[in-house]
């Protein structure tokens, strides 16, 4: 049976699950990454350092659709994932479009890609734990994790936020030309029918109560680590406007760390600890 032909049954735990994972759902959808692109409120450097710093996510995706299409035991699913690694191929170059319409250089995409350069704890952690389900959970976990959860918020995302860049017309170095905007517009249509299929795929391999409670946490668990990757990327490129460490001998604490600076250690108390008398002053 082809992806195609699916019709898609939504059981009495699955009700559970969209329950369940709703509220983490929606603080993405509602979250101030989500919001801010919506509505303009990000500046054009934040809107390059999400688009920076997920790059590698998007590149690695097709891999971590591939590991699950290991476990796979049937027709329908197969198919599902071949075709599915298949565009999500051409996704990770139309995300490249997309950062290259707001000035973001493609070699310092393919730089993080490429592990030349770290990502940030956040971004590193949401990318540890897709390749982690993919590859050491089971196939329900693995598909919910990814096809179910990741993509299916991105169709939501896409949906939302995708107006939000005619906010940045005007900016220096922004072209929003079709190219710019191809990945959120393929997937506020394409990832509007994965899920669905996914789900299915979760049904047939969730057979046990112990299984489908962890699918309902690898689901969870996907959601929260791209909300805190997002929020991240992009307030990691903020430019803050006023001081927002205080000033201790002349430097910003943040600024002390940056040049090595040596940290003088309180030599007054711990004489007096050690029974030392107090020098005079």
């Amino acid at each position: 049976m082809g992806v195609r032909e699916a019709v898609a049954v939504r059981s009495g735990w699955t009700e559970s699950l969209h329950g369940y994972i709703k509220p983490y759902w929606d603080h993405l959808l509602d979250g101030p990454w989500a919001e801010g692109v919506a509505h303009g409120r990000l500046s054009v450097r934040e809107m390059q350092g999400w688009m920076l710093q997920m790059y590698p996510f998007i590149h690695a995706f097709p891999k971590f659709l591939a590991e699950a299409l290991i476990k796979v035991e049937d027709d329908f699913s197969r198919s599902f994932y071949i075709n599915n690694i298949r565009v999500e191929k051409g996704h990770a170059e139309h995300w490249l479009w997309m950062g290259s319409g707001f000035g973001v250089a493609k070699a310092e995409m393919l730089k993080l890609a490429d592990a030349e350069q770290p990502l940030l704890r956040d971004v590193q952690s949401l990318n540890d734990w897709l390749w982690y389900i993919n590859t050491k959970g089971s196939l329900a976990e693995a598909v919910a994790a990814t096809s179910f959860a990741i993509e299916g918020i991105a169709g939501d995302i896409a949906r939302k936020v995708t107006d939000g860049f005619a906010y940045y017309k005007d900016e220096p170095g922004v072209d929003l030309s079709p190219r710019t905007y191809r990945w959120m517009r393929e997937h506020a249509h394409y990832d509007d029918e994965h899920p669905k299929i996914a789900l299915q795929i979760v049904e047939r391999y969730a057979t046990t109560e112990r299984l489908q409670t962890r699918v309902m946490f690898a689901a969870r668990r996907s959601l929260q680590l791209l909300d805190h990757a997002l929020v991240t990327a992009y307030s990691a490129y903020s430019e803050p406007t006023m001081p927002a460490t205080p000033v201790v001998g002349g430097l910003r604490k943040l600024e002390r760390r940056k040049a090595n600076t040596i940290t003088d250690f309180p030599d007054r108390r711990f004489r007096e600890r050690r029974g030392f008398a107090k020098p005079a002053i």
